[in-house]
């Protein structure tokens, strides 16, 4: 059975600023792994084998440093905004999502 999950990292980080002028808050750095990473780990050893990234602020950063999961032996994929859409707008934004 597949199990899914959807991380909304969409957001500019404004509080981390400076900081996120160069890196989206996603892949801020805790000790020597990016935030992101670290939950994505933890879902996959927690049986999720699907993650769709809400992505907006620098999304292509993102996108590079994930790419389709599988060096995590999970399917990554993403859902993109292209304006900020609050907090629950980016689920619209994902056809098949139950």
């Amino acid at each position: 059975m597949s199990r899914r999950a959807v991380i909304l990292a969409g957001g500019k980080g404004t509080r981390l600023q400076p900081y996120t002028f160069v890196l989206p808050k996603p892949l801020m750095p805790i000790g020597d792994q990016p935030i992101l990473e670290i939950i994505i780990r933890q879902l996959s050893r927690s049986g999720f084998n699907h993650i769709t990234l809400a992505v907006n602020h620098q999304a292509e950063l993102i996108k590079a440093y994930f790419g389709d999961g599988s060096r995590w032996n999970l399917l990554i994929d993403y859902s993109l905004e292209t304006a900020p859409m609050g907090t629950m707008g980016p689920l619209k934004l994902i056809p098949d999502l139950p």
